[in-house]
């Protein structure tokens, strides 16, 4: 495997992107543009990259603006400027896209993103319908129906303590009923049933920290976008979509906001959506104890 840094400004204005290109060293069958989630960092996916790099698939990954090694400063972690960060969000990706697309032409381009990246990869199908030949939605959710007042508490608490303020209370409303169903061994044990993975992640600085409050109300709207009537029309109607997600994970409504984005989807007339989830696995399915099971069934999508 061969691997190329790549860098340049973020669209959202605050910071320096850095990615990198992992590239199989012969017979490339497809590349995929994989976006990572919410206070994580593509280094984590490193096992999984390097399982699709000796299989012959290209991977394009960059750390999102102001995460991992696009953050210049931890003060800033989480934080996508004063306004409309989240457009800037979909910019960086169309970005890491395109680098994709000129390094490999002839191949079949597929993008990929998990988490909060599956709101911004879907966001970005919708704005840019001709650009990718099939996309995987993995961990993603469906309405949420608190965004409004969510995206009203936030502006509130941003023009009182500023948008780098980092509120325990938005995020207990917006995610403190995710582990509930589980052992609570931790707070994060919703994320994997491996515990080594999930205490790995606690250990980790550029993981699992509060988002500023700007930051949540970015993610709120990335929500909104990816589940208004308006995407389901603008996604390419026959763009082949895979819904991935572990059929406990808080994060789809243990299955219900997975069926209920499948549903509109087949609903609104796409043609070729296939929905998978894992009994039993939590949100992250390539960190769970069939991760294998996982990785080849992507691959075998990617590549067909």
């Amino acid at each position: 495997m061969q691997v190329k840094s790549f860098s340049f400004p973020s669209a959202t204005g605050v910071c320096v992107i850095n990615g990198s290109a992992f590239l199989p060293e012969e017979n490339v069958k497809a590349a995929v543009a994989v976006h990572h989630g919410m206070a994580e960092h593509m280094e984590r996916y490193a096992d999984f990259i390097t399982y699709l790099t000796s299989n012959g698939v290209a991977v394009f990954m960059h750390d999102m603006a102001n995460h991992g090694k696009s953050n210049q400063d931890p003060g800033d972690l989480g934080y996508f400027g004063k306004k409309d960060g989240w457009l800037g969000l979909i910019k960086d990706y169309k970005t890491v896209f395109e680098l994709m697309k000129k390094e490999y032409p002839a191949v079949k381009h597929v993008a990929f993103g998990h988490s909060m990246g599956s709101f911004i990869v879907r966001c970005f199908d919708a704005r840019y319908p001709d650009l990718s030949d099939s996309s995987v939605y993995m961990g993603t959710g469906g309405k949420n129906g608190a965004a409004g007042i969510g995206l009203a508490v936030a502006d509130l608490i941003a023009a009182v303590k500023g948008g780098h303020h980092r509120s325990k209370l938005m995020d207990k409303l917006a995610f403190g009923t995710y582990n509930h169903t589980f052992e609570k061994r931790t707070s994060y044990d919703w994320l994997t049933r491996d515990q080594a993975i999930v205490d790995q992640y606690i250990a980790d600085p550029l993981c699992g920290y509060l988002f500023t409050i700007k930051g949540m109300a970015d993610l709120l709207h990335l929500n909104t976008a990816a589940n208004s009537d308006e995407w389901y029309q603008k996604v390419r109607k026959d763009l082949p979509i895979l819904l991935i997600s572990g059929a406990e994970d808080p994060v789809g409504g243990y299955s219900k906001g997975i069926d209920e984005v499948y549903d509109k989807l087949i609903q609104s007339g796409h043609t070729a959506v296939t929905e998978k989830l894992y009994p039993e696995c939590r949100h992250e399915v390539l960190n769970e104890r069939n991760k294998e099971e996982v990785y080849k069934y992507l691959y075998s999508y990617i590549i067909k």
